[in-house]
C-alpha cells in the first residue's frame, strides 16, 4: 500500500491523468469545496488530488490531532512532489479579515511546488501577506477562472463552464 493513505480507502476523489495531474491545496475548511473542483477537473480529463481530512485512517492506532496534522501534510507534499503532479491549486477563498487567504500550510505547499518547478495556481486572487514572493514564484491568479488551468495544462475535455460556476459559487 502507498503512503498515500486514505486515497486507497475512498476517502476522497483521486484520478491517474497520465502526467497531468492537479494537487488541490487550501485549508481543511474548504474540504467540500476542495472535493468538488477535484472531481470537476477529473470531468475535464485531468488527474486531480485533493487533500487528505487529517484525520484518523479506519484501523490505524489513535494519534494526537498534531500527529494526524502531521502525517496529513507530509502524504500532500509527497503527493506534490510526485513525477506526473504537473501544478498545484490553492483554493484561497475569503476569510473575515483576509481576502485570498492562504494559510501556513498552502504557502509552506506552495513552496514544494515551486522548489519542484510545478505550477502554481491560485483560485481566487493574490493575497497582500505573500504578494512579492508569490509573484516572484510565478504564481499565477485564476481570479475564479478555471480557463487559464485547463489551457496550461492541455485539459483533454471539454467543459461546461456553467458547472464550474455551480462547482465554485459557495467561494
Amino acid at each position: 500500500m502507498s503512503h498515500l493513505g486514505a486515497a486507497e480507502e475512498g476517502d476522497h476523489p483521486r484520478a491517474n491523468s497520465g502526467g497531468r495531474t492537479v494537487v488541490i491545496c487550501g485549508s481543511m475548511k474548504n474540504y467540500e469545496l476542495m472535493s468538488k473542483i477535484c472531481r470537476f477537473l477529473q470531468a475535464a480529463g485531468l488527474g486531480a488530488v485533493a487533500p487528505d481530512r487529517d484525520e484518523p485512517i479506519a484501523n490505524q492506532a489513535a494519534e494526537t490531532p498534531q500527529e494526524l496534522k502531521r502525517d496529513a501534510s507530509r502524504r500532500h507534499m509527497r503527493r506534490i512532489r510526485q513525477d506526473d503532479t504537473a501544478a498545484i491549486l490553492v483554493v484561497n477563498v475569503d476569510r473575515p479579515g483576509a481576502q485570498d487567504y492562504v494559510g501556513p500550510n498552502a504557502f509552506a505547499e506552495i513552496g514544494v511546488a515551486f522548489s519542484d518547478e510545478r505550477e502554481v495556481f491560485l483560485l481566487k486572487g493574490m493575497p497582500a501577506s505573500y504578494a512579492e514572493e508569490l509573484a516572484a514564484w510565478g504564481v499565477k491568479c485564476l481570479n475564479g477562472d478555471i480557463r487559464p488551468l485547463l489551457q496550461a495544462l492541455a485539459a483533454p475535455a471539454q467543459v461546461n463552464l456553467s458547472d464550474w460556476t455551480a462547482t465554485v459559487q459557495c467561494a
